[in-house]
């Protein structure tokens, strides 16, 4: 008999928000209304409306405390000790796509100090329209190296897939390691579809990243 396990597994984390209304309710009032009165995105590039880049007003902290017992919750179900104190970082920013708008691959691990973990809040989805985050095979590259071009299609399908993609619903929340690559296709729809990011940096509480703040 062969059995079949799995090594290093990458995890990512799905959970429906219990306060998706509010915050969603939160975004329509107080963020939307900025963003429609402008002539077009501020990321041109991107065909993109997110505060991650110059033009506009950046989420405030109350923003990251709307997922302060989400976190916790997260913490305990992804085997952090809790018999020990952890200090959480998060860092909020909101990504507005219309039709044309997508996101290059990327990952979120930034300089030092790193954050350890990042999120996706499905703020405004339509599952109907829009697609969800793709995420990216870390380790492709080295199938690639070892898979001749005549038989890859033959080969297992673990050989085969480059990327990853979730499903999600509007209100979910995907939590997942800051050096996984990530992007969003190319938007077809109409439709606005609204994201919120986070970047969680966890550690303990006397370390000069949290004392500082």
């Amino acid at each position: 008999m062969i059995i079949k396990t799995s090594a290093f597994e990458i995890p990512i984390y799905k959970t429906s928000l219990q306060n998706h209304k509010e915050i969603k309710e939160k975004f329509l009032k107080e963020i939307m209304p900025t963003l429609e009165n402008l002539p077009g995105p501020n990321n041109i590039g991107l065909n993109l409306y997110s505060d991650y880049f110059e033009g506009l007003e950046k989420l405030g902290p109350e923003w990251a405390d709307l997922y302060s017992e989400t976190t916790l919750k997260f913490l305990k179900k992804a085997g952090f000790n809790q018999n020990k104190k952890w200090a959480v970082d998060l860092d909020t920013w909101y990504n507005v796509g219309i039709k044309g708008s997508f996101q290059e691959e990327h990952d979120h691990m930034g300089g030092f100090p790193g954050c350890q973990y990042s999120a996706i809040h499905f703020l405004i989805y339509n599952d109907k329209e829009h697609e969800p985050t793709r995420f990216y095979n870390p380790i492709h590259h080295t199938y690639l190296r070892n898979m001749h071009p005549c038989n890859g299609e033959d080969m297992p399908i673990d050989w085969q897939n480059p990327h990853y993609t979730p499903s999600v619903t509007e209100g979910d929340l995907l939590i997942f390691p800051s050096y996984l690559h990530h992007s969003v296709p190319y938007q077809k729809s109409s439709e606005i579809r609204a994201t919120i990011a986070l970047n969680l940096t966890i550690g303990n509480p006397n370390e000069f990243i949290f004392k500082s703040k």
